[in-house]
């Protein structure tokens, strides 16, 4: 220490007496000597950080929107609600990925002059550096006949451009599957409009059965499988981007009243302890770790206080983004400063969840619970994680319960119902809270 205190009592001799005094007092130096050490080490800290590159998705299904084309009282509602969350997020500088689905799109130009006006919600959204409008599309002939390059083509009328944007991902399905995007596709309705993503994100394995918790950035080689999903072909176009592990920071909805379970500090938790966890991680040359928390639009105009519960969970986590353990990224973002650090083609990097496991997340509650086959014709089965004791509610997409059952000590329940076809939320509630499932009648 006596090394340092001579070399900068030399250092400030030799100073111009304008800007130093040649006469600190010892306490003065002290003050300026610590006041340097706090400053190096803070320096040090930051750059010895491991971010989290976060951000919030939404996205919407077919069957949530339909009425948003054709009613412009549901259209303006959504509106108002949407709005308040953007609202939110904005003024927290969090990231926010929106993903529209073309009955939406449609509804803001039926309703909102989106055409016309540079002030309708998916242009002011879109114009904001905290948001990014994108799509998400589940192709239908007879109620959405549009595949991603017409959801481009809508997005544009709207004055929204996805020239460099994103891809919901698919492994099936017409019109869906990913690997035909990795040159130009014609829209399945504007035969004229060709468009091509960069970004590959969602990782979804039809009926969602196996999805992929993993974060990173890479070029999936094929959706064969998860492994070969896995494989870096950095001769392909597209890039996948992680998720990470999205299902520890998933809140859940309760079916009969529509209210945010009480996991939102849970969340707050589990999102803090998987950054604290990738702190203790070896460091790498390609470490990049991407995670996002979705959220389903659904819930933005159905659920009471649904935008304060979003500004809780983004506050809860301000002191880790402070810290340079989280840094809020939309997706295009994510994309720029992977390829600003890794110009080479050859390098990637991708890391499971399931090498996470850390005390908080083992105290949420877990979704353990297959249900298959999903889609279903009506007939399937609920196989739980051991016996189990709990109540069944299925609900349409407006919360009615059109299904209820309590079952005790049960590992399998087989359900046969007649419902139209659609997507359905079958409600699972235990003594540990309830967990929400999706569910597709064909």
């Amino acid at each position: 220490m006596s090394g340092s205190h001579d070399f900068w009592n030399q250092h400030l001799r030799t100073r111009p007496t304008t800007q130093f005094s040649l006469n600190l007092p010892a306490m003065k130096l002290k003050s300026l000597l610590i006041a340097f050490a706090v400053i190096f080490w803070f320096m040090n800290t930051a750059r010895a950080q491991t971010p989290v590159y976060f951000n919030i998705v939404s996205h919407n299904e077919i069957t949530d929107s339909l009425q948003y084309k054709t009613n412009q009282f549901h259209y303006a509602y959504a509106k108002t609600k949407v709005k308040e969350l953007c609202d939110s997020i904005i003024s927290k500088q969090a990231k926010y990925n929106m993903q529209l689905d073309g009955n939406f799109i449609i509804g803001a130009l039926n309703f909102d002059d989106a055409a016309i006006s540079n002030d309708d919600l998916i242009e002011w959204a879109h114009n904001s550096p905290y948001i990014d409008v994108d799509g998400h599309n589940h192709f239908d002939a007879s109620v959405n006949p549009y595949n991603y390059s017409d959801l481009a083509k809508l997005l544009d009328s709207c004055g929204v451009v996805m020239t460099r944007k994103v891809l919901g991902s698919n492994w099936g399905g017409a019109q869906q599957l990913w690997t035909q995007y990795q040159s130009p596709v014609p829209g399945f309705t504007f035969t004229d409009y060709l468009w091509q993503p960069e970004i590959l994100w969602g990782m979804a394995s039809p009926g969602h059965t196996d999805d992929l918790n993993v974060f990173g950035v890479w070029k999936p080689a094929s959706p064969v499988s998860k492994l070969s999903f896995l494989q870096h072909n950095p001769n392909n176009h597209l890039t996948g981007i992680g998720g990470g592990c999205k299902d520890a920071i998933s809140y859940t909805i309760n079916p009969l009243t529509g209210h945010i379970n009480l996991y939102t500090y849970e969340v707050i938790e589990n999102i803090k302890e998987i950054a604290d966890y990738i702190q203790t991680l070896p460091p790498g040359p390609n470490d990049f770790y991407t995670m996002n928390m979705l959220i389903n639009f659904r819930d933005i105009p159905r659920v009471p206080n649904f935008a304060d519960s979003i500004s809780t969970i983004i506050e809860g986590i301000q002191d880790y983004v402070d810290e340079g353990k989280i840094v809020w990224a939309t997706l295009a973002e994510k994309y720029d400063m992977w390829y600003a650090q890794h110009p080479n083609p050859n390098d990637f990097f991708n890391y499971s969840c399931d090498d996470i496991a850390t005390e908080t997340i083992e105290k949420t509650p877990v979704n353990t619970t297959l249900i298959y086959p999903n889609p279903s014709s009506g007939s399937f089965m609920i196989e739980f994680n051991g016996s189990i004791d709990c109540s069944i509610n299925i609900c349409n997409e407006n919360g009615q319960v059109l299904f209820s059952k309590d079952v005790t000590d049960a590992k399998t329940l087989p359900i046969n119902i007649d419902l139209p076809k659609g997507f359905y939320l079958i409600g699972i509630t235990t003594n540990k809270g309830t967990h929400i499932h999706k569910l597709l009648i064909e």
